[in-house]
């Protein structure tokens, strides 16, 4: 591809401007040792010969290519005809300039689609809660049941079987912020309320660094250390689940959303997946501010008899 160097203006004191040909575009000066000019190549280039700056007052250059002697010229002044001429040029090139075709074009989409549908169907999304509840094992033991919302057991909550305050976070936000949300969802004590992690730490290649994340962010006591004893956990949902990022266009952390009308045709699906899961209505609000004013927020915008039950107002 051909370079196109033009040549800055030149103001004040500093010495007068002259250009010289070169061979062709991709041709600037190296340095010059009095009446002798040096060329060094810039790139592949092929077509007219190009120009380049020289300073100086000289009447007559040599000019080197390579470091062999090319041809003996007189320079001539830089003037605004010359860099019209130049950025007439420039505008030419870029009018026949074609960027190819990817020839891969077809089967990436092909891919994308494929890949797109394996995401989205039951048996992906199964293996997706299924790992979740092993991690959850893992890290909670037979305790768990009482910090997710699927569970039996848990106590009936302020908000309605349709309605969900979903509190989309990050490991990017500072850790003390991330503990202060996962207690306020824990003094709520409701099954519909739950923190929500774009993907795992590190990428689902690693399990373990996710693990360690979720035990800092819910261990009551952050100065606890799982290895010296069992740590007890602030009884709060955390799932990992891009869809609902996805669904409720989440773009920045820390943001609240609150849904109303949702029906889930499965359970064991994501709430996120469009086709699975249909809600009435939902408002977003977001900023680095206590779940409990965002909580007032979207009640005041509602009007929402639950949201008021659920932030004690």
């Amino acid at each position: 591809m051909a370079a196109l160097v033009i040549p800055a203006v030149v103001r004040g004191d500093n010495p007068r401007q002259l250009f010289i040909d070169t061979p062709d575009a991709c041709y600037q000066t190296e340095r010059q040792d009095g009446e002798s000019i040096y060329l060094k190549a810039i790139g592949t280039c092929a077509g007219k010969p190009g120009r380049a700056v020289i300073s100086g007052d000289r009447q007559r250059v040599k000019v080197f290519v390579g470091g062999k002697f090319w041809n003996e010229q007189q320079p001539q002044p830089l003037g605004t005809p010359e860099v019209s001429a130049v950025l007439d040029s420039a505008d030419r090139m870029t009018g026949t300039i074609k960027i190819p075709a990817n020839v891969a074009e077809h089967e990436m989409k092909q891919a994308a689609e494929t890949l797109n549908a394996y995401y989205h169907s039951p048996e992906f999304q199964g293996r997706l809660k299924s790992e979740t509840e092993r991690i959850t094992g893992e890290l909670f033991g037979n305790t768990s049941a009482k910090f997710y919302p699927d569970s039996k057991t848990q106590a009936h909550g302020k908000l309605g079987s349709d309605e969900r305050v979903y509190v989309f976070i990050s490991a990017a936000m500072p850790l003390q912020t991330v503990r202060n949300y996962a207690a306020s969802v824990a003094r709520l004590r409701d099954p519909n309320v739950t923190l929500v992690m774009r993907g795992f730490v590190e990428g689902m290649t690693k399990i373990q660094p996710t693990i360690r994340y979720i035990a800092s962010v819910l261990q009551r006591d952050a100065s606890c250390n799982p290895a010296d004893g069992k740590c007890e956990m602030l009884p709060a949902s955390l799932a990992v689940d891009p869809l609902l990022f996805r669904r409720y266009g989440i773009d920045r952390v820390p943001a609240v959303v609150y849904a109303r009308g949702v029906k889930a045709e499965d359970a064991a699906l994501s709430e996120g997946d469009a086709k699975n899961t249909s809600i009435t209505e939902n408002h977003t609000v977001y900023g680095d501010a206590s779940l409990e004013y965002l909580i007032e927020q979207i009640q005041r915008e509602t009007g929402s008899r639950s949201l008021k039950d659920l932030s004690g107002m």
